[in-house]
């Protein structure tokens, strides 16, 4: 084996941001060449696979001393530390693997997966961190990060995920094994911000359908968070700086290497946020996440990892109207790992936790009517939701062709419910203040039960080009009564090398939790679970030239819909949203989903990097006998995503996004009577039939990084441009009404939109 590495004699000195390239042959230990190898430059984050003479090329790379990770399935993976690529230089390294034959239960067969922030070596659909980390994105938010995925959606003021049109409690959240419950800063405006922080974050997995049946008891989409892996040897740091937040990182070793330990903070101050964006009365929103985890390795076959994350928020809110909002929420999450493996081929992971969360509103809205102010709202609201779980899953891989998984989970939960809320509608009749309509709800109840679930899954390799995982779970929940059996099935065949296809089927169902009563629209009794049918089919091929596409068609059919309450106006970001006054219960007998994406993503290691998807979708439900559009349904999505890597440390980005408008409902108003000859007017609640829909959406967002290399660590910054050219995406509407006559209602329909344009920025130091 050959090989040709220029070292850097000049230790200790700063060395000039300017470009090199790194590059080299990969081959087998006969000498053979090795294609479709997976190659990460960890330091810069990036990734190239080789072409089919097994050549790799790394090109525009700040100079710097960097490590190569190799891997491919049949080969052992490889790491090689201390590569160093000086200033306008040419670094060749060659390199050999050896071959190894990959665990059966290891390789990735579910359709719609995509991988973030590291490459899973099954599929070539997915970012690398350098990829996301420059792409363009508001507050630095991995979740906002996601929804730029095809089948994957979201709003300009939330960093919740709607996942093939499903709700934004529809997916399963993990980190590191464990279930997160609301994982969000600012719920008063409907979630806002992730609290994990994407610099904490090693590995991001999302299926968007079809998921196994090992994957939880969700019905439509998985999100599965790995916490980054710290290096080994001496201390890091890394601080940071942006309009949103300032952080913190560290990460270590111990005990010669044995143990290492990883922890992350946050402190938001999004008050500034809201001023730039010139905001009425703005809000004071304040919070932090800490994350952090020691791991130790009890023997060569026993890693024990404690974890820990925290996260809190306040925000006090007073207008010009004497309108008074103050909260407080809490997330708490300690848990414990053991990964064991009994033997080569049998491997158990067990978890244990406790989780505390709770919510916490005071909300006083007033109405000015006749230059004079009266209470329309006023709500106390105190909720808590604790669990305690304990699980554990088993892997055997008995043959090269045969494997079976199963585990179970078993957790305890109690919730607590305070909630008082009253409501009076107020109205004018000449100059008199009426009162039109009034509400009190007043609820304390304190749910409490166990959870109890198992899977077990059969995974076969009748070919080495054929794998298929049949399997099923059973889910208990002893407040609704219910147990549900959900059979599923993967199949993922490569007819040839650059060809993959993938097909899944199951059943999915999704119960009632604990925490998730409507207790503020007065519902305190328990849903029966829902149920979808998963239909998929896809097919993944690479392509010449640094090209690697995907097509997949899916079908989601949803037998037993719950009923819930939405706003149809589009004020997302209310702090009361259960007292708008339009909010409506949507309670279809069925529904039905379906569409059609296709991704093509293009990257061979040098100065451009880009990628474009579209999406073809419909979301119907039966209500009331009719079939109307879901909400936020989007008959068309499209995405186009350009970067260009600079020779001198800059990288440069865009992105576009376009969708259809989401379908809305007509307000409806009625007529009342006081007395003989004495008329108000007033919006009533309607039936939401969503028969017509916002304009279209659209924006460009660009952002610019650059980072530099010197004596005393790597500094990067950062200036990015949301909605560039400023446009107006309307987000809904806002109306006002009055009685022009008594047959006659007179209605002013105003346009409300999403953020216009928004730059921000940031600097980080990692030493």
């Amino acid at each position: 084996m050959s090989s040709a590495l220029a070292v850097d004699s000049r230790r200790g000195v700063a060395q000039a941001p300017v470009a090199g390239t790194l590059f080299g042959v990969i081959h087998d230990e006969q000498g053979r060449l090795v294609a479709n190898a997976l190659v990460i430059l960890v330091g810069a984050e990036r990734f190239v696979y080789s072409d089919a003479g097994g050549r790799y090329r790394f090109s525009a790379i700040t100079s710097g001393r960097y490590a190569l990770r190799i891997s491919r399935i049949g080969f052992a993976p490889v790491v090689i530390e201390g590569v160093v690529v000086l200033p306008d230089s040419n670094a060749q390294r060659d390199i050999q693997l050896d071959a190894s034959i990959a665990a059966l239960s290891q390789v990735t067969i579910t359709p719609g997966s995509f991988t973030l922030l590291d490459r899973a070596a099954s599929s070539r659909l997915s970012l690398s961190r350098e990829a996301l980390l420059t792409a363009p994105q508001l507050a630095e938010d991995l979740f906002r990060s996601l929804n730029r995925l095809p089948g994957l959606s979201g709003s300009d003021f939330s960093a919740k995920i709607r996942v093939r049109n499903g709700g934004v409690d529809e997916q399963l959240v993990t980190l590191d094994g464990l279930e997160l419950v609301e994982p969000f800063h600012l719920k008063d405006f409907d979630g806002a911000l992730s609290i994990l922080d994407g610099e904490s974050i090693g590995r991001v997995s999302v299926t968007t359908g079809g998921f196994t049946a090992a994957s939880g008891n969700r019905q439509t989409g998985l999100i599965e968070m790995q916490s980054a892996e710290p290096a080994p040897g001496r201390s890091r740091t890394a601080v940071g700086l942006s309009v949103s937040n300032m952080r913190a990182r560290g990460e270590g070793s111990f005990a010669n290497g044995r143990g290492a330990w990883l922890v992350s903070g946050r402190r938001g101050y999004l008050d500034l946020v809201f001023k730039l964006i010139n905001e009425k009365d703005p809000p004071d929103p304040r919070y932090f996440d800490i994350f952090g985890k020691v791991q130790y390795r009890l023997s060569a076959n026993q890693v024990a990892t404690l974890h820990a994350l925290i996260a809190n928020d306040q925000l006090r809110l007073i207008d010009e109207d004497s309108s008074k909002v103050s909260s407080r929420y809490g997330n708490r999450y300690v848990w414990g790992t053991l990964q064991s493996r009994v033997t080569d081929r049998i491997g158990v992971t067990t978890l244990a936790s406790l989780s505390a969360l709770s919510w916490r509103r005071d909300v006083r809205d007033v109405q000015r009517l006749r230059s004079r102010s009266f209470d329309r709202v006023r709500i106390v609201d105190r909720r808590a939701l604790q669990a305690a779980s304990i699980k554990q899953d088993w892997t055997v891989d008995f043959t090269d062709h045969v494997s079976l998984r199963a585990g179970a989970e078993y957790r305890e939960e109690g919730a607590d419910y305070d909630y008082a809320r009253q409501q009076v509608e107020r109205g004018v009749q000449a100059t008199t203040v009426v009162v039109l309509d009034s509400m009190l709800i007043n609820a304390a109840l304190s749910p409490n039960g166990a959870r109890t679930s198992g899977y077990l899954s059969l995974r076969l390799r009748p070919h080495s080009s054929l794998t298929a995982e049949f399997g099923a779970r059973a889910d208990h929940h002893d407040w609704t009564g219910q147990t549900t059996v959900s059979p599923r099935s993967n199949v993922a065949w490569t007819p040839f090398a650059r060809t993959t296809l993938r097909a899944a089927w199951g059943f999915y169902h999704q119960a009632h939790t604990l925490q998730d009563l409507s207790i503020v629209d007065g519902d305190t009794a328990f849903a029966r679970a829902e149920r979808a049918e998963h239909r998929i089919v896809g097919i993944e091929q690479e392509l010449p030239g640094g090209w690697t596409a995907r097509a997949e068609a899916y079908r989601r059919l949803i037998t037993s819909p719950r009923a819930r309450y939405v706003n149809v106006d589009g004020r997302v970001e209310s702090p009361l949203p259960e007292a708008d006054l339009d909010r409506v219960r949507v309670d279809p007998s069925s529904a039905r989903v379906e569409g059609v994406e296709v991704l093509a993503q293009y990257d061979r290691g040098g100065h451009l990097r880009g990628g474009a998807a579209i999406v073809v979708s419909r979301a119907r439900a039966i209500v009331d006998g009719k079939r109307v559009p879901r909400p936020f349904d989007e008959p068309m999505a499209a995405t186009f995503d350009l970067s260009y890597r600079g020779s001198n440390g800059w990288t440069v980005a865009l992105a576009w996004t376009a969708r259809s408008g989401w379908p809305t409902a007509s307000p409806r108003f009625k007529v009342d009577t006081l007395a003989p000859g004495r008329y108000t007017a007033r919006r009533v609640p309607s039936l939401p039939d969503f028969n017509q829909r916002l304009a279209a959406y659209q924006r460009v967002d660009i952002r610019a990084t650059r980072s530099w290399t010197t004596a005393r660590g790597r500094i990067n910054a950062w200036v990015d441009l949301f909605n560039a050219f400023d446009r107006s995406n309307q987000r809904g509407y806002s109306y006002s009404w009055s009685l022009a006559s008594p047959s006659t209602i007179s209605v002013q329909t105003t346009r409300e939109d999403f953020l216009g344009r928004l730059p921000t920025f940031g600097l980080g130091w990692e030493f």
